[in-house]
């Protein structure tokens, strides 16, 4: 596809994303943020076609989850079967083809990951309160500031993509270093430290000076402390080398309160029984206490499964 073409969908990407902006921005309290890649395609590149993304994240207030879907349902978006719950799951994703083909996928946001560990780096309201305008999506749009943006880049690459060495995600984190002030280091150092995750901004920020030869202030890396501190954060688990799904889990549940850890264990292994019914297309009381049983069979040996380094 040549350069005119993918500006030309970029552009009709554009306006429907205005759309669901201007939708999300009515809704009482939703307090809408565009984060992680769209966001940056339209700050920080020099066109939003050479950010390449499969979707758009917004992160939104939790309290206002319901009313942002239903108005998003309005306007045609169609929310994908997931499995439900309130530790187990912190987006949704929705996806609406217009009339010319073109397929439009939003994810939903309200907490930053679905691991616990990284949900609870930094709150939509935290990320709210420091928002920028990202007036290239309108009057209403409103984008992650760039102390937050860096340090959500250098998590988004390590737990959800695997430490990955994929250039994009370290590029990402390039444009952002390359921008911030004394003040926005200082901002990102004590988000980090607060929130147990050093080690992960460490390595991305060491990966962009490697590949980009970022600007990265000395006294950044010895303030976040890379070498025993990092290495016992909970988190540290991302950039273990053949991590497996389970680990992660682990982490998590080291992280809760009893409670709660039996809350998240009961989500994953027992989601209710009307998303069973709906996933599998099981009719009977038995169908589907036999598609639990398959479920549980079946999903083990994928927890279990290495998970192969950068």
């Amino acid at each position: 596809m040549d350069e005119h073409a993918c500006a030309t969908i970029d552009a009709v990407r554009e306006r429907e994303l205005r759309t669901v902006i201007d939708t999300l921005a009515a809704v009482e309290g939703a307090s809408p943020v565009v984060f992680k890649g769209g966001a940056l395609a339209h700050s920080h590149y020099p066109s939003p076609w050479l950010r390449p993304r499969l979707d758009t994240d917004i992160l939104i207030s939790p309290s206002a989850v319901a009313a942002a879907l239903a108005a998003l349902a309005n306007v045609n978006y169609r929310q994908a079967l997931t499995t439900p719950g309130t530790l187990v799951l912190s987006q949704a994703s929705l996806s609406r083809t217009d009339e010319f083909g073109i397929e439009h996928a939003l994810d939903l946001h309200w907490q930053i990951a679905n691991w616990q560990v990284i949900a609870a780096v930094l709150s939509h309201g935290e990320i709210a309160a420091r928002a920028v305008a990202l007036s290239a999506l309108g009057p209403h749009a409103r984008a992650a500031a760039d102390a937050d943006a860096l340090v959500l880049a250098c998590l988004h690459r390590a737990a959800h993509h695997r430490d990955s060495h994929e250039l994009l995600w370290i590029h990402d984190i390039h444009l952002l270093a390359s921008r911030l002030s004394t003040n926005d280091w200082a901002l990102a150092i004590a988000t980090a430290r607060r929130g147990g995750v050093t080690a992960l901004c460490a390595r991305g920020l060491s990966l962009t000076i490697d590949w980009f030869h970022s600007p990265v202030p000395p006294d950044v890396m010895r303030a976040l402390d890379v070498s025993a501190e990092g290495a016992k954060e909970p988190s540290a688990v991302y950039l273990s080398s053949g991590q497996r799904l389970v680990d992660g889990l682990l982490s998590d549940l080291r992280a809760l309160p009893a409670r709660t850890r039996m809350k998240l264990l009961a989500e994953h292994v027992f989601p209710p029984a009307d998303y069973m019914r709906r996933r599998y297309n099981a009719g009977s009381r038995l169908s589907v206490a036999l598609w639990y049983v398959r479920r549980l069979a079946s999903g083990i040996p994928k927890w279990f499964a290495m998970r192969s380094g950068p």
